[in-house]
């Protein structure tokens, strides 16, 4: 069973869904079908689907007669002696063998049980489909995991490019404040601070570092990849235009697998209640078989008998007193239909409440990057000036250091909220129902 992902939900335009770059780039598609096809959860839930699926037939509600084969053969040898009424006179015999066969075909079925096996049929048929939701489930949070790793990664490669272009500067930096300090031209302070700003930087860069391979570590588990793998992923991001939060909002309600999950354990409650009461009623059952038997006497009056032919039986069982099971198992299956279509209730309040959190949040990154999108141009602007202004000597070393940091705090910023907004966005498709199908 293989689960259905959409496609048109793309991260990258036109990316190919199983294909990895020849430079060992992943796309998002090859991260979501390397999860398809090798994460741990995903593979053991597709089993218990398997195996729900397999269990929902009528033969295993019980709703199939029971046909059965039996036969069977017996020998004996035994020194006999008889001694029998009305004047016969005894009888002894050595060695007397004895032999008896017997072979029969028979049927069995439940007339009537309170309608219990059709409501096991029903339940049967629930639980398949309660397995193959879940198993939806499951692919669903694998995929949003790997999609929020993914995105994490873009940003941290980003974030590692920013940093590294701060280190360069810091470099170059410091070899000018040595310079400069040899020939007597500046004071040691100079070269201290250029000194700790470098030594600051070259440990943000190791530490965004660490933070990257924790992150394919990570990857490669939910991909089942060697964990040890090394990849790159896409940075450049491809926003969605046709999301409306009316759509969301009216798909989730139907769609969200979490509310096909809760509809259907409130099927599966009313079930079991059917269940609970089919136990107060009567259960009729039938038999009938064709049978041979067939004995050989080696001692006795009779010395041979074949019975050949037809049996039949019918069995009613009235419950009459279970000790109050029966009346404890209703009440108790009743409780639970009510508490099932509470918390169906309570799921879709929840629903409601994530569609507007991430919708909120996808409004708010809109216009936090194109507000931050500017303000770089700006940082950018400011960080080029300082720089000639240090080289000419018109500003000290720690304001050009404050507008590196100011550069490197807008980056930030704009991968941020690039990135967070993609995350909304996904979160988005997976609460309409549409991320898995």
């Amino acid at each position: 069973m293989r689960n259905k992902i959409l496609l048109s939900v793309l991260l990258f335009g036109a990316s190919q869904l199983s294909a990895q770059v020849s430079t060992n780039v992943y796309t998002i598609d090859y991260c979501i079908q390397q999860v398809l096809n090798n994460n741990f959860d995903v593979e053991a839930s597709r089993y218990d689907a398997e195996i729900a699926k397999q269990s929902a037939t009528k033969g295993n509600a019980g709703l199939l007669p029971n046909v059965s084969l039996s036969g069977g053969a017996n020998y004996s040898n035994n020194n006999t002696e008889l001694i029998f009424a009305g004047g016969i006179p005894p009888t002894n015999v050595d060695g007397a063998q004895s032999t008896s066969y017997n072979g029969s075909v028979g049927v069995s079925y439940t007339v009537f049980n309170g309608f219990a096996n059709l409501s096991n049929y029903d339940r049967l048929m629930l639980n398949e489909q309660l397995s193959v939701t879940q198993l939806r489930l499951t692919i669903e949070n694998a995929v949003i995991t790997v999609i929020g790793l993914y995105l994490d990664l873009a940003k941290s490669q980003e974030d590692l490019n920013a940093l590294n272009e701060t280190l360069t500067i810091s470099r170059t930096r410091l070899k000018r404040a040595e310079v400069s300090s040899e020939l007597g031209v500046s004071n040691s302070l100079s070269l201290l601070n250029a000194t700790v700003d470098f030594n600051t930087d070259s440990v943000n860069v190791l530490s965004i570092k660490n933070q990257i391979g924790a992150l394919k570590r990570q990857m490669n588990f939910l991909m089942g990849n060697d964990i040890n793998n090394d990849f790159n992923v896409e940075t450049s991001i491809k926003s969605f235009n046709d999301l409306s939060l009316a759509d969301i909002l009216s798909q989730a309600k139907t769609n969200n697998v979490l509310s096909v999950l809760t509809t259907l354990g409130e099927r599966v409650s009313e079930v079991d209640s059917r269940l609970a009461k089919a136990n107060q009623y009567p259960t009729v059952s039938v038999n009938t078989s064709y049978g041979l038997n067939s004995s050989r006497n080696g001692a006795g009056i009779v010395l041979e008998q074949n019975n050949i032919g037809f049996a039949g039986g019918l069995s009613i069982s009235i419950p009459v007193f279970s000790g109050g099971r029966t009346k404890i198992a209703i009440a108790n299956a009743e409780s639970q239909l009510a508490k099932s279509e509470t918390v169906k209730k309570q799921n879709d309040f929840l629903i409601e409440k994530e569609v507007f959190d991430y919708w909120n949040n996808y409004v708010y990154f809109q216009k936090a990057l194109e507000l931050e999108q500017k303000n770089i141009q700006t940082a950018l602007l400011n960080e080029r000036r300082s720089e000639d202004a240090f080289k000419l000597g018109q500003i000290t070393s720690v304001e050009f250091r404050q507008a590196q940091l100011a550069l490197l705090a807008s980056k930030n910023r704009v991968n941020a909220a690039k990135y967070n907004l993609k995350k909304a966005e996904y979160q988005l498709i997976r609460l309409k129902g549409d991320l898995v199908k």
